[in-house]
C-alpha cells in the first residue's frame, strides 16, 4: 500500500531575487506606456485617443508630458488598446481599423470597444483573428 504524503499548508514564497525581478522600474513602466501612447496618438490623434480611454481630450496630452501619472486602470487600459490596435493594424490601415473598433462586430454582438473596455482585449482579439480568418465579413 503506498503512502500519501500531506501538502504543507505554508505558502510558496520566491526568493528575494526573484522578487525583485517581479519588481518594476517606474520609469521604465512610465517611459513604456509613454511610448505606446504616442504610437496610439500618432495612429488616431490626441481626442480619439482620449475618446476611446474614456478621458478628457487634454488627458493623454498630460500624461505624455509627464505631468500628470497615469492610473493604474487607465494604464490597464491604454495596454489593452494599444495591443488591439496593434492586432488591427496587422489588417487594416489605420482609418479602417479605428472603424472595425467603434462598429458593431456580429462576432462580438457589441461595439469591440464596449466590449474592450467592459471585458478586457481577450474578446475583442478573438474577434480579430475571426475577422482575419474572414468569419465574419
Amino acid at each position: 500500500m503506498k503512502k500519501h504524503r500531506r501538502r504543507s499548508a505554508t505558502r510558496f514564497e520566491p526568493s528575494p531575487s526573484k522578487q525583485a525581478r517581479r519588481v518594476s522600474d517606474p520609469g521604465l513602466v512610465e517611459s513604456l506606456l509613454a511610448g505606446r501612447l504616442g504610437r496610439l496618438i500618432t495612429d488616431l490623434g490626441n481626442n480619439r485617443v482620449a475618446s476611446l480611454l474614456g478621458v478628457s481630450p487634454s488627458q493623454p496630452s498630460r500624461w505624455r508630458r509627464g505631468e500628470e501619472r497615469i492610473s493604474a486602470e487607465k494604464q490597464r487600459s491604454l495596454l489593452d488598446l494599444d495591443y488591439v490596435m496593434a492586432r488591427l493594424l496587422q489588417l487594416f490601415p489605420p482609418q479602417q481599423a479605428e472603424i472595425w473598433l467603434t462598429s458593431h462586430n456580429a462576432h462580438l454582438g457589441a461595439r469591440p470597444m464596449d466590449v474592450l473596455r467592459l471585458r478586457g482585449a481577450g474578446a475583442v482579439v478573438r474577434a480579430i483573428d475571426a475577422e482575419a480568418q474572414g468569419a465574419y465579413p
